[in-house]
Formats: C-alpha cells, structure tokens, sequence
C-alpha cells in the first residue's frame, strides 16, 4: 500500500493557507527526490477529483503547481509538467466562458466553446466563425466560441499562435492569455504564452494591436509593425523592442529563428517541435543568449549538431524521445 504519509502532507498543502515561509520550506521538500512517484501521483489525484467549477483558490493551485513542477528538473519532471499542464486547458474553459458570456452591458448570452489542442510535434490551422485565420503551435490550446454573437470576439490561448484578424471595427477581437489581453480592430500578429516559459510575448505583424497586462489595468500599450512586447512573469518588468516579425512568425513554415533568447528558449520550443524532452544544465548557458536559424527541412540531429557548433566544447546524445545535451569543460 502506498505511504500515506506524502500524499496527505500535499493535500492539506492544496487545503489550507500557510506562511511564504512555510510555502517555501514545502517547494523545497517537494523537489526532494524521496517518495517523487508518489508526489507525482498525489497531484493527478488533486486535479482529478478537484471541482468543475472555478474559483480563485483554484486559479492559486494552479499557480504552485506551475511553480513547484517549473523549478523541477529531469526528465521525469518534463514529462509530469506536460501531463499536468493540460488541465489548464481545463481551467481556461471556465474562465472564458465567463468572460465569452458577459457583455459590456452585463446581459449575459450563453455561447457553445469550442477547443484546439495542439500536440507537441504538430500544428494546425483553423478558421473562426467570423473568418479570422488562426495558426495554433506545438503544445498549445485554443479556446473559442463557435459564434461570436457579443460585443467583443474573445478567445482564450494557452502557448502561441498567429492571428490573421478578420476585419471587423465594430467587434473587437480580443486574445486573452495568463498575462495578456491583446486587443485587435483587423490586423496580424503572434502570440508566445506557454505556461513554462518566464515571458509572455506579443509581436505584431500588420496594422495596429493594443496591449493590456492583466495585473495592471490602468496602461495600454500600443504596438506598431515590427514591435515586440515582453512581459516578465518573474519581476513583471515590460519592454518593447523592434523585431523582424515576419521572420519570427515562419515557424508556421516550418522555420525556427530565434533572435536574441535563452537556451532555454531554444531548447523549449525544440521539445514542442520534435516532440522531445531535452536534458541539459540550464546553469551552465544562463547569461548567454542566441542568434540562430533552423530551416524546415532539418531533421532533430541537425538542429542538435547546429546547437553543438553554437555553444562551444558541447556534445549530445539521442535515446528514443530524449535528448542528453552535455557542456563539456
């Protein structure tokens, strides 16, 4: 029979508010590699059997749960991440229903949603009801409704997308994710809003886009052609920076180009691409950032040879669907 000591110790966690302090001492006991296929388990069970309806103690679990699998590391830990991660999608239904059924006048008009889920090595393209082109990447859930018939066109996403927006000045189409509210008359633009990424992104492609950050109501920021917000989640810091969008945006041909990122980054979106989980020491190339290309045609031990050439005195090793990337001193 299995401990049941572990189990509970997470349940009255989940159960109860306790101290930064105490919330401290259990991320650290959490990432403790004791009864680790227990503590996996007990989180499936949380989320299983926790209610359908949302409240804000359920949008906070989430949260830690982010937190506690993010500062995780092993392959292990990415796989649980990947299999827990979807039950935001979950969580996001009942958000955006809420916020779908709401108008601005308050009238409340019940809408059928609909959900795009993209696996990790994929990609789809999907067309809305009022003719806005949506191309939904790797890991990634799209949330919409199958008519817009309020005031706004609201969809909820979950990791990246490039919307083609259908013109429409009397009903603004609005893209609502963890961090961001981005806001659109007719126009082009990427999204990147993963939930194990530090940054939300948007970089706008054609015409104009308003952008919210969502614990910060009383600014807009407003991107022209080229521009790129980020936002951090980590000290909530925003900046804008010119880009060549267009370029970032061809990973709907296939084309990886990264301009100015983290390994990490690299690393991520390779993962969601090749459907793949690649173990490094994030330590070893934290200060360090990257300027590289991958062309659609390159296969997984391409790109790795690439990264190799990249950061120097590096090798990797490739075992089924895991990928070992050593720095060697």
């Amino acid at each position: 029979m299995r401990n049941k000591i572990t189990p509970n110790i997470i349940r009255i966690f989940f159960e109860n508010d306790f101290s930064k302090k105490t919330q401290a001492l259990f991320h650290k006991w959490f990432r403790l590699e004791d009864q680790q296929s227990t503590k996996d388990q007990t989180l499936e069970e949380i989320w299983e059997n926790s209610p359908s309806e949302i409240t804000t103690q359920t949008l906070d679990d989430l949260k830690v749960i982010q937190k506690i699998i993010s500062n995780k590391s092993g392959r292990n830990d990415k796989h649980l991440f990947r299999k827990i991660i979807s039950y935001a999608a979950i969580i996001a239904t009942i958000i955006v229903s809420t916020v779908l059924i709401t108008n601005q006048f308050g009238s409340r008009h019940p809408q059928e949603l609909s959900q795009l889920s993209v696996s990790y090595g994929e990609k789809q393209k999907i067309t809305l009801n009022d003719g806005t082109v949506v191309i939904v990447n790797a890991g990634s859930t799209l949330i919409f409704p199958k008519e817009f018939s309020g005031n706004t066109r609201t969809v909820f996403l979950t990791g990246e997308a490039i919307f083609d927006v259908a013109k429409n000045p009397g009903k603004p189409f609005i893209v609502e994710t963890a961090h961001l509210s981005v806001t659109a008359l007719g126009t082009k633009f990427n999204i990147q809003s993963y939930p194990n990424s530090e940054i939300t992104k948007a970089t706008l492609i054609e015409g104009s886009v308003k952008v919210n950050v969502n614990n910060d109501t009383n600014n807009s920021y407003i991107l022209k052609p080229d521009n790129q917000l980020s936002y951090s989640h980590n000290n909530h810091k925003i900046s804008i920076s010119e880009v060549d969008a267009t370029k970032l945006a061809s990973w709907e041909e296939g084309y990886l180009i990264f301009q100015d990122v983290s390994f990490d980054e690299i690393a991520n979106t390779l993962e969601r691409k090749y459907n793949v989980e690649i173990n490094y020491d994030s330590n070893q190339m934290k200060q360090q950032s990257y300027y590289v290309k991958f062309g659609p045609e390159e296969s997984l031990n391409d790109v790795m040879e690439i990264l190799c050439l990249l950061t120097h005195h590096s090798s990797y090793e490739i075992e089924g669907s895991t990928v070992f990337f050593y720095f060697n001193k």
